[in-house]
């Protein structure tokens, strides 16, 4: 029978993790590259960068 990965395996973790930053961080970029931000994409703006912050230590504790 084939072996199977679970999904709390660190490379398919620290894969998805990738993913949600690199996908925050286009969406952070395109916020950004705007001229104007209203207020409510201006706090869109802040939250994932926090966000994407925290992918961050999150995939660095893995690679350490």
């Amino acid at each position: 029978m084939a072996r199977t990965r679970r999904v709390s395996d660190p490379d398919l973790q620290i894969a998805r993790l990738e993913r949600k930053h690199a996908e925050l961080d286009a969406r952070v970029s395109e916020l950004t590259d705007r001229t104007f931000l209203t207020s409510s994409e201006q706090m869109e703006a802040q939250r994932l960068k926090k966000e994407k912050l925290a992918l961050k230590t999150q995939l660095d504790q893995f690679r350490s």
